[in-house]
């Protein structure tokens, strides 16, 4: 095939945007479709031997996308299932808040407000300030 040929620029180029793995190559629209055919339990060695052939090709395509497709489906509900049994199994009876220690807590010296970090203090310090600087 010829170089520039639209099919061979479209699976053998670069892609012009797009992103790619930190420190990694770019992305080609090939690495693409190489992923979406594992995914589709194609082998991507042959597939191009394979789409020679439209109605072989068709119905190995819509086989492998519907056994994709019920593949994630099933792994969604199982982690569903999963995330609800352990929130289920939770008792929030038997869940304790921990308590402060009074040694953690910040207090304002105007108000005796406590805080839990001294961000939230340095914050509530400046409403002091603009309240005796306007008096």
């Amino acid at each position: 095939m010829d170089d520039d040929r639209i099919p061979k620029k479209l699976l053998y180029g670069e892609l012009a945007e797009g992103k790619r793995s930190h420190g990694g190559q770019k992305k080609r629209y090939k690495d693409t479709l190489k992923a979406t055919l594992k995914d589709c339990k194609i082998d991507p060695a042959h597939w191009e031997e394979k789409a020679l052939d439209r109605s072989a090709w068709r119905q190995t395509s819509k086989a492998g996308v519907t056994q994709y497709e019920a593949d994630r489906i099933t792994e969604q509900k199982r982690k569903r299932e999963v995330r609800k049994a352990s929130t289920a199994t939770t008792d929030t009876s038997s869940l304790t808040i921990p308590s402060l220690s009074s040694h953690s807590l910040l207090s304002c010296p105007h108000c005796s407000r406590l805080f839990k970090a001294q961000i939230g203090l340095i914050s509530h310090l400046r409403t002091h300030s603009s309240s005796t600087s306007s008096s």
